[in-house]
């Protein structure tokens, strides 16, 4: 195994934060973009249905590109899985500014979510290596910040376009942001996914199945992501009851963003990963109390309280994974973990698109709120709580 480049050193600093900050800004904006994409597949005239599998097959997409990025991270390094991602994500998104055919659509969208889905890897991965247990916390949780931001710049500036029926340039902001991508993988340093010279092999996925904390937090993470997906469709919800879908996105993107900044330190602090379940539960709380009453206020209100949720949930997911698996094991775990958090964003766009002619939108919603909610209570309260409670226990 070879060790770290020696020619070249990872950034230290500000300069950390930066570099990982505008790589999660660049990519995230490649997808949130899409959030409103939904109206313009309603405009070509495709049904519900149709429309709920061109959303989520960019992230059945993702979803399949985790294996392919942990590979791409063992074998090949960060720079060039993060090259390789935006070159997939310029081809991807650009291809949708030119067809209203679904297949079409639907590659597109493949390559879209395959781009997403290896870029990020390697950002996971060039994080691990430049963060300690000490400060992992705090770091992820603020360059964590440019996953939320697009919520609050490019959705709304998309939604914006889209009602005043710029469809053309709204569909250009995909490969524009898709082009920066690929330009920060090029300016990223040459940096071995292994920083420790005790490592002779990578651990295999029978040893990462035997880790049983990666197992359920696996399973928390999952659950959480069917309510974060839940943001690919609000603007399809919103619509119903005229409501523009940013007093939701907005709102959400702000409470991410405070928490994650001013709460960065309070996130670094928590014991991990006992609150992940917590902050999935808010999340599914936020959505069950939007579907009910669904007005401006609501979705202000509710948004925020969805951000506070997402905008922890998701720092103490990747810094839990990063604490809970050996080095040898992180790019499988990151791999693996990632891959079910994606299925879980797979999942909710179609499971919306198939439930809404027989519940209607809000229903569906609050369907699947509930069962998240329900599930991630029964992971707190049996496994959680107990393991928390023991690890007290040794600790005194």
């Amino acid at each position: 195994m070879n060790q770290m480049d020696k020619k070249t050193t990872p950034l230290s600093g500000i300069g950390v934060l930066f570099s990982i900050f505008a790589a999660y800004y660049a990519m995230h904006c490649v997808e949130m973009v899409y959030f409103v994409y939904g109206n313009v597949l309603e405009s070509y005239g495709f049904n519900p249905q149709a429309t709920g599998i061109a959303l989520g097959s960019f992230f059945i997409a993702i979803m399949l590109s985790r294996p392919v990025g942990g590979w791409v991270i063992e074998n090949l390094g960060i720079r060039r899985s993060m090259i390789f991602g935006g070159v997939l994500a310029l081809v991807g998104c650009s291809a949708l500014v030119f067809t209203q055919n679904l297949y079409v659509i639907c590659a597109g969208r493949v390559m879209g979510g395959l781009a997403f889905g290896i870029f990020t890897m390697g950002v996971f991965s060039y994080q691990s290596l430049v963060t300690t247990p000490k400060n992992r916390g705090r770091v992820i949780a603020l360059t964590a910040t440019g996953g939320v931001l697009p919520t609050a710049t490019v959705t709304p500036f998309g939604e914006w376009l889209l009602r005043g029926g710029h469809t053309t340039p709204y569909l250009a902001i995909g490969p524009l942001f898709s082009a920066l991508c690929l330009l920060l993988g090029i300016k990223t340093p040459k940096i071995n996914a292994a920083r420790d010279s005790d490592i002779r092999a990578w651990g295999s996925y029978r040893d990462l199945l035997r880790h049983k904390p990666f197992i359920m937090l696996t399973a928390t993470s999952t659950m959480m992501a069917l309510a974060d997906a839940s943001v690919s469709s609000i603007s399809l919800f919103s619509a119903d009851y005229g409501i523009p879908a940013s007093y939701f996105m907005i709102s959400f993107s702000v409470g991410a963003l405070l928490t994650r900044s001013l709460g960065s330190q309070i996130i670094n602090s928590l014991p991990r990963p006992f609150f992940l379940a917590p902050f999935g539960m808010l999340m599914a709380a936020t959505l069950a109390i939007v579907s009910v009453i669904p007005s401006r206020a609501s979705f202000i209100i509710c948004g925020s309280l969805f951000g506070v949720g997402i905008g922890g949930g998701f720092p103490t997911m990747l810094a839990s994974l990063i604490d809970v698996l050996p080095a040898e094991l992180r790019p499988k775990g990151m791999a693996t973990a990632l891959f079910m958090f994606d299925m879980g964003w797979s999942a909710t766009p179609i499971i919306v698109g198939y439930m809404t002619p027989h519940l209607g939108r809000g229903r569906s919603f609050l369907t699947l709120a509930l069962i998240v909610f329900a599930v991630l209570t029964g992971l707190m309260i049996f496994y959680w709580l107990p393991r928390m409670l023991s690890e007290l226990r040794i600790e005194n």
